[in-house]
């Protein structure tokens, strides 16, 4: 020790702590979570990407927060629980044998939004994975859902007024509040019931009253869909309408691997459930519930909004 601290100028405490194996703790600031806790994140990316929901920088930090939040933790180190950026490439590096950032193919709106080529693969999987394993799966097991926004204002409505008149105008109040419906059916015409999501720090009992039967509620900060809400209604609407049914059950929807949480996860592999996503920006084409099911919905609900608006103001 006392040469190797003459020649190496190392600290002779530091030598000796070394041979008697003292303080051999990795260095620098410990990890936010355990080796299990990342093992398991890891997991949960690399599930979902197969499923063709790959995640970016956001998508993990959002998926940290969301773990943290259900396990009731805060990280000083995190602002509101997001962590940064670095915090994701030092993720990355200490998993880079089962992790790895690649480029995928993006769709450009200027090509309409997607290409032939992203149409044929989608129905390629999707062919694919419905003729997985010995039976193909049924029509009553495969399940598109969707959510959509309504608003209470009904937009822009032709009227009559005087010709030659500059700035045709109508005085109307409007809160331009928004609702979120998720709605999800099957292949054999199945329909769940409906879950909402107003926009609101909190609940009101008298929001959850007249709505169709089977109708869960549900809010959120934006208004949206988030973490939170996806796998409330995963839980308590798709699971327990899923279970009763054999065999592998199908998802098509949206391309939010955000939404995918550990509870999520965990129920698919227990309900043998499958989920295929639709090509980035294909929604008007692709997405059935969008195409055949939200256009007359909300063609039905400016109508209604609209005849509330004229009572309201008369």
């Amino acid at each position: 020790m006392r040469k190797a601290h003459r020649d190496y100028k190392i600290p002779i405490g530091t030598l000796s702590h070394r041979i008697n194996r003292k303080h051999e703790h990795k260095v620098g600031h410990p990890t936010v979570f355990t080796a299990e806790e990342e093992k398991a994140i890891v997991d949960h990316i690399n599930v979902v990407a197969a499923w063709g929901f790959p995640f970016d920088f956001f998508d993990l930090r959002v998926l940290v927060r969301t773990y943290l939040e259900k396990q009731g933790r805060r990280v000083k180190q995190f602002a509101n629980n997001v962590p940064s950026t670095d915090f994701v490439r030092s993720f990355l590096s200490r998993h880079k044998d089962k992790l790895s950032l690649r480029k995928c193919q993006n769709i450009k709106r200027n090509r309409a939004g997607v290409s032939a080529n992203e149409v044929k693969e989608y129905f390629s999987n999707l062919s694919a994975t419905l003729q997985d394993g010995e039976q193909p799966i049924p029509a009553t097991n495969i399940f598109n859902y969707d959510e959509t926004n309504l608003t209470d204002d009904p937009g822009t409505k032709k009227s009559i007024f005087k010709r030659g008149i500059k700035y045709p105008e109508r005085i109307k109040d409007s809160t331009k509040s928004a609702i979120s419906v998720m709605f999800c059916g099957s292949a054999s015409g199945d329909m769940l019931p409906a879950y909402v999501v107003y926009k609101a720090e909190n609940i009101w009992s008298t929001w959850t009253e007249g709505g169709p039967k089977g109708t869960r509620y549900n809010r959120s900060r934006s208004g949206w869909f988030d973490a939170c809400c996806f796998n409330d209604w995963f839980e308590t609407l798709f699971v327990p309408h899923a279970k009763k049914l054999p065999g592998k059950k199908l998802l098509i929807g949206d391309n939010l691997s955000s939404h995918f949480t550990s509870t999520v996860l965990s129920l698919a592999a227990q309900y043998d459930i499958l989920f295929v996503c639709l090509p980035p920006n294909a929604t008007h084409l692709l997405q059935p519930l969008d195409v055949a099911f939200y256009r007359p919905l909300k063609g039905y609900w400016r109508k209604v909004s609209g005849l509330c608006f004229h009572f309201f103001a008369n």
